[in-house]
C-alpha cells in the first residue's frame, strides 16, 4: 500500500519502508476483540450490529446445541463459550489420514468488548438454525429520544 511511496536508494527511506512492510504483514494479526473487529478465524464467526435501543450479535456456529453454550455479561465484556462435537468418530480407534480438515471441533471461547451504556440485565438470546442471536440492550439514558416540538 505505502510501499510505492517510499522507493528510493536513501537509506533512511529504505528502513522506513521496510518497518511499513512488517506493518502491513502484520496487520491482518492483530488480536484485538472490541465490537467492531475479532481475529481472523475465529469460530464461531460473528457478525454484530447496533440499532437504536441494542447491540445485536449474531453467532453462527452450525453444529452446536445450546445445552452446549454459555453466554455472560461481565464489565462491559460479552462472553461466549462451548464445545462443538466432531462430525466423524474418533480418529484413534481407525487408520485414518487426513489430507485435510477444515471443520472445528472442540472447545471454544470468545470475548468481545462492549461499549459503555449496555445494560447487562437486560441481555437475551435465542438459538435457531446454527444461529445464536444475543440482543443486549441499551440502557435508557443513552438510547436516542425524540422530543416534540410545542406550538408558541
Amino acid at each position: 500500500m505505502f510501499r510505492d511511496l517510499w522507493r528510493t536508494n536513501d537509506p533512511l527511506f529504505g528502513d522506513l519502508g521496510r518497518l511499513l512492510r512488517m506493518m502491513e504483514g502484520n496487520w491482518d494479526k492483530v488480536g484485538s476483540a472490541d465490537l467492531r473487529s475479532a481475529p481472523r478465524g475465529s469460530f464461531p464467526l460473528l457478525n454484530i450490529g447496533e440499532t437504536d435501543d441494542a447491540y445485536n450479535v449474531y453467532v453462527f456456529a452450525p453444529g452446536v446445541e445450546e445445552k452446549d453454550l454459555e453466554i455472560s455479561v461481565q464489565d462491559n465484556v460479552l462472553m461466549l463459550s462451548g464445545t462443538r462435537a466432531g462430525v466423524v468418530e474418533d480418529d484413534s480407534a481407525t487408520n485414518r489420514n487426513w489430507y485435510r480438515r477444515e471443520r472445528f471441533s472442540g472447545e471454544f471461547n470468545r470475548a468481545i468488548t462492549l461499549p459503555d451504556g449496555v445494560d447487562a440485565d437486560q441481555v437475551t438470546a435465542s438459538l435457531k438454525d446454527g444461529v445464536l442471536t444475543v440482543s443486549l440492550r441499551k440502557r435508557a439514558e443513552i438510547q436516542p429520544r425524540r422530543i416534540d416540538i410545542q406550538a408558541a
